[in-house]
């Protein structure tokens, strides 16, 4: 019976949804030009019957308007808007519509609405289950670790009298997983990160992680949230033999196809990294802004940990292209809209110092479900970002790069190969990396 109220409830918020009309505070009313403006009038008053009465003007001034002697002032319009659903205005303006743009001070004020007022709380959430559903979702599916997290872990190991040296092992790899994913978890993103060890360090380790991820969710999680504990301990399996994976590497052209079917710039971005420079899926995401060097086209990826080797990568000159043009113009306006709304709020300084260093400032969950999408309508199958990685080792080794310069270039490399390339912000040796790069890497946007 729950849940049958539960859905009802649901369809009766939807429907209110449906003729729920358009608010005149959330549209950018100064970008609607005088030609939309008068478009939108004659549907009201030809379509929907609308009086001047109605929109609170007189027949005479509505005729001065339709005869092009006067115009649709901004109290006008609004009072228009008030009489449109948002499908309509979508349709009128074919499917453009200027919506103003809220802060983040905007959304805790909404927060804090919704807390308080449960009448508000029910229509927000309806709206959220109808515009952001899939990415709310999304978001039911991680896990953002904490420090208080991995203290409630070792109190959990000790009560259950676990050895000095079994708290230790499970620290040290629960500290290395959690770093290298980025304190997130999430089905995808554990499974791609247990498929990297797994191939770069082989079974053992691989083994030690998943186990110690397996018990971290059920000590923790499992208390605090079923639900969620059920989803990400069931998302993976602990590894005990080696798997056989049998799915093709997507080829050259595969690879350009996904590309032309990710929506955003940034996941455009991200997955352009990935497949032409070999990069581990959380690489990326460690590149500051001051690391990036748009002269020689090259990236530098500090030292994460020990596990880690710090490294270098380079950019296709046609990805460099996309890069200046595309990309940075699109953060530059998210970091600056981002920072807007907390530019006032005291606790979000080192947040901000740390958005506005970083050079891809966006959410890796959404970036990943964006490739992935992409690319499971091209390959009709699952896809790990882990391949991109295969992809460029083997297309490197089939055009004849020797294997110590794609190891170079995959962080691989032993001390003696990469210490230059860190010690020195140009050299003879990144010269020479960068000629085997350009020759021989794989290039999405060519031709």
């Amino acid at each position: 019976m729950a849940v049958i109220l539960g859905r009802l409830k649901y369809m009766l918020a939807a429907n209110f949804l449906a003729w729920l009309m358009v608010d005149c505070q959330t549209i950018s009313i100064e970008e609607v030009n005088p030609e939309q403006r008068l478009l939108i009038l004659n549907y009201l008053i030809n379509n929907k019957g609308v009086k001047p009465r109605d929109l609170g003007v007189t027949y005479d001034y509505i005729s001065k308007v339709r005869r092009g002697v006067a115009r649709v002032g901004d109290g006008l319009l609004c009072s228009m808007l008030r009489l449109l659903t948002v499908e309509e205005l979508q349709a009128l303006l074919k499917g453009w519509v200027p919506e103003k743009r809220a802060t983040l001070s905007d959304a805790l004020r909404v927060i804090i609405t919704a807390r308080e007022d449960p009448s508000f709380r029910e229509q927000f959430l309806a709206l959220l289950s109808r515009y952001l559903g899939d990415y709310v979702q999304s978001l039911g599916k991680t896990w953002h670790v904490t420090q208080e997290d991995v203290e409630a872990y070792l109190k959990a190991l000790r009560l259950r009298n676990a050895s000095r040296e079994t708290v230790s092992m499970r620290l040290r790899y629960l500290r290395r997983a959690l770093t290298e994913l980025d304190y997130t978890l999430s089905p995808e993103g554990i499974r791609d990160y247990l498929a990297e060890v797994l191939e770069e360090d082989g079974q053992n380790v691989a083994r030690h992680i998943a186990s110690t991820l397996k018990s971290f969710i059920k000590n923790v999680l499992q208390p605090r949230d079923p639900g969620l504990f059920a989803v990400l301990y069931n998302s993976f399996k602990t590894i005990r033999t080696r798997p056989n994976n049998r799915a093709k590497l997507p080829s050259l052209d595969e690879l350009k196809q996904i590309l032309q079917r990710i929506e955003s710039t940034e996941a455009k971005t991200y997955f352009l990294i990935l497949a032409e420079t070999g990069l581990r899926p959380g690489e990326p995401f460690m590149v500051a802004m001051d690391d990036v060097d748009l002269e020689h086209g090259m990236l530098r990826i500090g030292r994460l940990e020990e596990t880690k080797r710090a490294f270098i990568a380079f950019l296709q000159p046609k990805t460099l292209e996309f890069i200046k043009g595309q990309y940075l113009p699109r953060r530059e306006e998210v970091v600056n809209r981002v920072l807007r709304g907390l530019q006032h709020v005291d606790w979000a300084s080192q947040y901000i110092d740390s958005v506005r260093g970083k050079f891809l400032p966006f959410d890796r969950t959404r970036l990943r479900q964006e490739i992935k999408e992409a690319a499971r309508q091209v390959l009709n199958r699952d896809f790990e970002l882990y391949e991109l990685r295969k992809f460029f080792a083997t297309w490197m080794i089939s055009q004849g790069v020797p294997e110590s310069v794609v190891n170079t270039l995959q962080g691989r490399a032993p001390p003696t190969e990469y210490r230059v390339l860190i010690e020195h912000y140009w050299s003879p040796r990144h010269e020479e990396l960068r000629q085997w790069y350009l020759k021989h890497a794989p290039c999405l946007l060519c031709q």
